[in-house]
């Protein structure tokens, strides 16, 4: 099967007031950093697998907490129906698919 990378579009957030949650039932399944970043959302997709969180740790990992930073760089990759960045000015890319 081929893997989706932002086909369904994308989203850029460099605002800590803007949580971004896709329509049609898409999900954001990589982030890229612009800058170093941090989450204030973060919130897994609710089907199978383990990805990083801000509401809640996976098996074997930690939850995403305020001191927790991504370098400017740096893609995950994952499914998240919602994000938002931690403070304005962080600014990071949001590519969707289904």
């Amino acid at each position: 099967a081929m893997i989706q990378l932002g086909q369904n579009g994308s989203a850029f957030l460099d605002t800590d007031a803007t949580t971004f949650t896709p329509s049609g039932g898409d999900v954001v399944i990589a982030i890229t950093m612009i800058t170093d970043c941090g989450f204030d959302t973060l919130t897994a997709d609710g089907g199978t697998g383990t990805y990083i969180t801000t509401a809640g740790a996976g098996a074997g990992g930690d939850t995403l907490v305020a001191a927790d930073t991504f370098p400017a760089g740096v893609t995950i990759y994952g499914r998240w129906t919602d994000v938002s960045v931690q403070t304005d000015g962080q600014q990071c890319i949001c590519y969707v698919g289904p």
